[in-house]
C-alpha cells in the first residue's frame, strides 16, 4: 500500500512529464490529464478529503442530534 508521501513523490512525476508533453506537443493533446493530475495533487498537498469528510460528519452529526431533540 503506498503511503501519502510516495503517492505525492508519484504525482509530481506524471505532472511534469504530462507537462513535459504539453509544451513538446503543439496542439496540447495533454491539457485534460494534466489539469486533473494538478488537482489531485494540490487536494492531497492540502488534505482537503479528510477536511471535507470531517466537515461533513461534523455536520451530520448535528443535524442529526438537532433531530432528535424535536
Amino acid at each position: 500500500m503506498f503511503n501519502k508521501k510516495q503517492l505525492m513523490v508519484t504525482l509530481q512525476i506524471i505532472v511534469a512529464v504530462l507537462l513535459g508533453l504539453e509544451v513538446a506537443i503543439p496542439p496540447n493533446p495533454y491539457k485534460m490529464p494534466l489539469i486533473l493530475s494538478m488537482v489531485v495533487l494540490i487536494c492531497l498537498k492540502h488534505d482537503i478529503p479528510n477536511k471535507i469528510m470531517e466537515t461533513l460528519m461534523e455536520w451530520l452529526f448535528k443535524w442529526k442530534g438537532e433531530d432528535e431533540t424535536r
